[in-house]
């Protein structure tokens, strides 16, 4: 280490504005989230007014799925979480970069001594007394570490690509619920349109069973049936509406609203749809593969796995660093009650030089890292291995449901169409006294089936496209 004299007078002048440009480069670079509703850190739900809590726009008249979709986006916590965890993982890829760069530290120290005891070297309090003060910047820069810090931030940067596709699969698994959850809310509200159906076809026929029965025209049995019939309805009715108000509230919890429930009113109408579908699986197959952000988040795992395990090695080799100080130390004299001050340039001081530094043997520690290092690799492959495999699984199992779907669907159109006609034959068959009314329950009954048959058809439908679409990458 060499060292050389500065005889140039410099103060303490660069500290305070080194100090503040520091301070000040740290909180540009806070972070800085949205802030989460106010209502949250309360206990009260009733005491959070309107603006405390997230709500839909108040001129909202009808919930479009697309609208759904957006408000999840920027609402739903799991979401805006990944989104934080991606900027952690970028914070920790450009702390990665840090030790390219030389560390630079100031310091000052200032002793006074008044009694120094006999016991080292002292007089007690006849001693002579002093003041030592010390004050210097220095800087430090690794200049070479077997590439573990290009290593390291080489794997950082696949953490960071990890955790933008893990964002993208958070969103692609949130897409598909809401779409999920949405079909779902208009199932659940059409069958209280067919529950309703049958209650009102029981009453209209229970009201016209009382007048023939009031004129002995017909048994009581026959009133009774449909009394039972219609309350039967009536039940279904309130368990449907039941049904309705639960999907609603997975809908409000996955678009984040701590309302906890979405308005019945707006809601369309279920509407038939028209299917046409003809596209090969190879197509599917090849765009998850090339698009699924979850298979491209197990790549980059991987990715970092090696890296990780190539800085392993880097501990193998030596490190260089190389150093240099500047700074002052200076001792001030009580000389028969009077100080004596040294010149402060002649306590200047400049030193510089490098070290090196080889680990020959640290009783294996490095070579259980490297083991263990790889070992993680070997896990991070198979874990790729596994869910290459469960996306191909995913895309065919979704193809051949929405091709079943569709198929099912078109028969359920079909079938409806015929038992209509049937019950309405039936019905004027037994208005006119040709046949028995366990007949009409049967073809009501039927009715029923068949409405909810294709009702359910065409959401199970539209929910088999949902996932179809999250399986090979989608995220709208």
């Amino acid at each position: 280490m060499s060292s050389v004299l500065f005889m140039k007078r410099q103060p303490y002048k660069t500290l305070l504005p080194l100090t503040v440009s520091i301070l000040l480069a740290a909180l540009q670079g806070c972070y800085t989230p949205d802030p989460i509703p106010e209502g949250i850190y309360g206990t009260s739900y009733t005491g959070a007014s309107q603006k405390d809590r997230r709500a839909l726009p108040e001129d909202c008249t009808q919930l479009s799925i697309d609208m759904a979709k957006n408000i999840a986006k920027h609402n739903n916590p799991d979401y805006i979480a990944t989104r934080h965890s991606m900027a952690a993982a970028s914070a920790r890829f450009y702390q990665s970069l840090a030790p390219y760069f030389p560390t630079i530290t100031a310091d000052y120290s200032m002793y006074e001594y008044k009694d120094t005891p006999l016991s080292q070297g002292g007089q007690g309090n006849k001693s002579r007394r002093f003041t030592t003060k010390t004050s210097g910047i220095t800087g430090r820069w690794l200049i070479f570490d077997g590439l573990i810090r290009t290593m390291d931030m080489l794997a950082a940067k696949h953490e960071q690509s990890q955790a933008e596709a893990l964002n993208r699969d958070s969103l692609r698994l949130l897409m598909e619920s809401v779409r999920v959850s949405y079909n779902n809310i208009i199932l659940a509200k059409d069958k209280i349109r067919i529950s309703k159906a049958d209650e009102v076809f029981n009453k209209q026929l229970f009201d016209e069973t009382k007048i023939k029965y009031e004129a002995g025209a017909v048994p009581l049995t026959d009133l009774l049936n449909f009394e039972i019939k219609m309350n039967s309805a009536s039940s279904e009715v309130i368990a449907d509406e039941y049904e309705f108000f639960t999907a609603r509230t997975i809908l409000a919890e996955l678009m984040g609203l701590t309302e906890g429930i979405i308005p019945e009113h707006l809601f369309p109408n279920l509407e038939p749809v028209k299917e046409q579908f003809s596209m090969d699986i190879n197509i599917y197959l090849d765009t998850a593969l090339q698009s699924r952000p979850d298979l491209k988040a197990y790549r980059e795992a991987l990715e970092a796995a090696k890296y990780r395990t190539a800085a392993r090695w880097g501990a193998f080799l030596p490190t260089v660093n190389a150093q240099i100080s500047f700074g002052h130390q200076r001792k001030d004299w009580d000389t028969s009650g009077r100080w004596h001050f040294r010149n402060l340039g002649q306590n200047q001081s400049l030193n510089y030089g490098f070290d090196a530094e080889w680990v020959l043997f640290d009783g294996g520690r490095r070579i259980f890292e490297l083991r263990e290092a790889q070992a993680n690799m070997a896990v991070s492959k198979q874990n790729l291995v596994e869910q290459w495999i469960a996306v191909v699984t995913e895309v065919r199992q979704a193809y051949a449901d929405r091709l079943r779907r569709a198929k099912q669907m078109a028969i359920f159109e079909k079938n409806l169409a015929l038992v209509q006609k049937t019950r309405d034959l039936v019905e004027e068959e037994y208005k006119a006294g040709n046949t028995s009314i366990t007949r009409l329950n049967e073809a009501q009954r039927d009715l029923v089936f068949a409405d909810t048959d294709l009702s359910t058809s065409i959401i199970d439908l539209e929910n088999a496209k949902a996932r179809l679409d999250a399986s090979v990458g989608i995220l709208e």
